[in-house]
This record gives C-alpha cells, structure tokens and sequence, in this order.
C-alpha cells in the first residue's frame, strides 16, 4: 500500500485560470456596462475582490460571482440575463484559456510513485481536458465531480466516503486546495492534513475559524513533494 491519499482540487489549484479569469471579466463587464452599469475596470476589480473577501458568494464559483456582481451593480432580474448571456463565453473561455498550473505535471508524476492519489472538483467534467492532454489523467486513482451526483463541496460527508473507499485512515489523507471555505474546512473536520495553495483567486480568504487554518500554505505547486517530507 502507498503511503498516503492526497486528493487535489482542480480548479486554481491542478487547473491555472489567470487568463479564463480576465477573459470572462472583459467580457461581463462589456455587458454590465451594456445595460447602464457604468463600472469601469479598476471599480469592477475593487468590487470583486470585496466580494471575495467577504464571501458573498458563499460555496459558489465563476456562476455566483456574476450573479453578485450583477446584482450590486444592476437593478434586479438583470442577473439571470447576463448569466444567459455570457455563458458562451464562459465555455468557450475554459476550452481556450483552462490549462496545466507551472509544476503540475511533474508534481503529479513525482507523487503517484509513492502516494495514491484524487481529485474531487466542483468544475465541469471539460475541466479535467489538460490532465487528458499532458497524459497524467491515469495517475489519478479516484476522479470525483460532485455535481454529478447532485453534492457540492464543501461536504464533509462526501469527503469521509472517498477516503473511506480508499481504505486510508483520515490522518494519512491530504487535501489540497486554493479555498478556505469548501477545500481546508471539511479536510480539518475530518482530521486530515491539509495544504492551502495561494495562487488563486481566493488567495484573499482569511480563515474564519479553526477549522479553515490549514496545516501548510505553498504558493507554488512544486512545494508540495517537500510539504509532503514534512508530513512523513
């Protein structure tokens, strides 16, 4: 048996999403301002990154982020027609911009020598495309998108039956991931260890509670394999 379960999330974290992140912004704030939202760049940034901080998102992603944004700026119902409107925009924007964060592919080749290893992402299955394209998708013992069976994260339940099929007690699993709120918080809860990677979108989370205080923080990818020494 290998030494440990490491379980990654996907998004921002396997996945970098700089550029599918200032492609979409462009793109909703063209429409925002399209309906009379008259926000420019440097207010729409302000805007968002207060509404991370404060995570008037709660557990949601790219899709909750422009509901909000659209219902500070714009007068209501206006929210879901943007939505619409822009969700070409976002599938074509994954297809183009999604692609393999620096150090991914060697970390993961590095790691599944000695450690079994997962994914649980509340990304679309597309997502996963530049793990099929570098070859390193079959590294993967367990590939969980919660969506599929109507569960998002953060969901300690969920999180409890993956480790549990993988016959690993809690305190020999890892999560790694870029949030505070659905990545880190359920993993403490559980008794594993844990691994907050900081380039991210939401790298201006604070933790709110013991539980959201992860047990490493990297800011690169390849800082993991000695984190991982560390735990060992």
């Amino acid at each position: 048996m290998k030494k440990l379960f490491l379980i990654f999330d996907l998004g921002q974290t396997l996945i970098n999403e700089w550029n599918f992140l200032e492609f979409f912004e462009q793109k909703l704030l063209e429409l925002v301002n399209g309906f009379g939202g008259r926000i420019d760049w440097r207010n729409y940034i302000t805007l968002r990154n207060n509404i991370i901080k404060n995570r008037m998102i709660g557990n949601g992603g790219i899709e909750e982020l422009i509901l909000t944004i659209c219902r500070l700026i714009l007068p209501i119902g206006y929210d879901r027609i943007i939505l619409k409107k822009i969700n070409s925009d976002l599938s074509y924007g994954k297809r183009k911009y999604f692609c393999l964060n620096v150090g991914a592919k060697e970390v993961i080749e590095t790691l599944s020598k000695y450690h079994e290893l997962g994914i649980i992402s509340n990304q679309p299955e597309e997502a996963i495309e530049p793990l099929i394209n570098a070859d390193i998708l079959s590294l993967f013992h367990r590939v969980v998108f919660p969506s599929k069976i109507k569960i998002k994260k953060p969901h300690v339940k969920l999180l409890f039956e993956e480790i549990n099929f993988t016959g690993f007690p809690a305190n020999r699993c890892i999560m790694i991931g870029d949030r505070l709120d659905i990545d880190i918080l359920p993993a403490n809860k559980l008794g594993m260890k844990t691994i907050r990677f900081t380039d991210s979108l939401f790298h201006m989370q604070s933790a709110q509670n013991q539980h959201e205080i992860p047990t490493y923080t990297v800011k690169k990818l390849d800082e993991i394999p000695n984190v991982i020494k560390d735990i060992l």
